[in-house]
């Protein structure tokens, strides 16, 4: 069990807004997790867009070029898709790592989210379809994430990309995986990152007891079921059981934050995670760290991808917070 953890503040726990859209909570098949997948992957992609293309920015956002490319390791390739804002640049660049519980989803349903950071932000988007589990489990879709980052650094140049904005953004599983970059950055030496944008993420895996946001929302009623106290809240993603204390993957667990990049959350309120963020976010500012916390009322686990009015007040608050271009200056 995790101790106790001051939280960034004390939110309302409020109701669902009308608006919300929740969708039925999802059981992931273990047994065929391709056949899941491609079967998932399909009816969620049909859905998200018919729900993006009742909204005024879908046009636009479709018009964004994109290049699909790929990382060669020695033993497996990673995909890429890289958002091409217009103009020549210096651009702002952003590393987007999507979430679905490090199991599910894919480059192709988060496509929408991408587009708009390149269209109304002017951002360098680059997304890697990261190794999923349980097929690929913990470390690898985490080191292909911070392969991404360094694949970044040496080719954004080629792209108009500026060295001095590069920016880490993921939600969910992917808020976890944006987390655990910026350790593994700062571990390692480097790519440098310039800012953390984590929307509602996982932040200890394995919990051991339930907080107060989880007890509140982690029926099912509002998308996500959790129940942290029957153990990790993902055995698939662990080869180790005891890879749950890890701090790339349970980053509120790690004994040192400092020195890590700004950090942005961005939480719906009416989400079983939402405890995890703002203890996260606590942590990182009692070790010395600059962290910004928005909470977006009455929303729900996942709502980034659903085109909402806080979906897009949020993308824009990223979009108004990213780091400034320090072009020929060090970094």
């Amino acid at each position: 069990m995790i101790g106790l953890y001051r939280k960034y503040l004390e939110p309302e726990y409020g109701e669902a807004a009308p608006d919300a859209v929740i969708d039925p909570s999802q059981e992931f098949d273990l047994e065929h997790p391709t056949e899941f997948r491609i079967r998932q992957n399909f009816e969620t992609i049909a859905g998200l867009t018919a729900l993006w293309k009742n909204c005024s920015c879908f046009k636009r956002i479709m018009t964004v070029r994109t290049v699909n490319t790929f990382i060669q390791k020695p033993a497996h390739t990673i995909p890429v898709r890289v958002y091409l804002p217009a103009g020549e640049g210096p651009h702002k660049v952003m590393v987007f790592y999507h979430g679905g519980g490090w199991m599910m989803n894919s480059l192709d349903v988060y496509d929408f989210i991408p587009r708009y950071f390149a269209s109304y932000g002017g951002l360098l988007v680059i997304a890697p379809e990261y190794r999923l589990a349980p097929e690929h489990r913990f470390p690898k879709g985490l080191e292909d994430c911070y392969d991404a980052l360094v694949w970044t650094h040496k080719n954004l140049a080629a792209y108009g990309g500026d060295v001095s904005s590069v920016s880490l953004c993921g939600d969910s599983a992917g808020g976890n995986l944006a987390a655990a970059v910026s350790l593994m950055a700062r571990d390692r030496g480097g790519p440098a990152v310039h800012k953390q944008f984590l929307f509602f993420p996982a932040t200890v895996i394995a919990p051991g007891y339930r907080t107060r946001s989880e007890l509140r929302y982690g029926g099912g009623d509002y998308f996500l079921r959790m129940d942290s106290s029957q153990g990790s809240l993902v055995p698939a993603y662990l080869e180790n059981p005891d890879d749950a204390k890890h701090p790339y993957v349970s980053p509120l667990l790690a004994e040192d934050l400092h020195g890590l990049p700004p950090a942005m959350f961005l939480s719906a309120e009416c989400d079983p995670l939402l405890d995890q963020g703002l203890m996260y976010a606590a942590k990182l500012e009692d070790q010395g760290n600059e962290v910004e916390y928005r909470i977006y009322k009455g929303m729900v686990h996942a709502f980034l991808n659903r085109p909402q009015q806080k979906t897009f007040e949020a993308m824009e608050d990223v979009i108004a917070a990213m780091p400034p271009l320090k072009k020929n200056k060090e970094v």
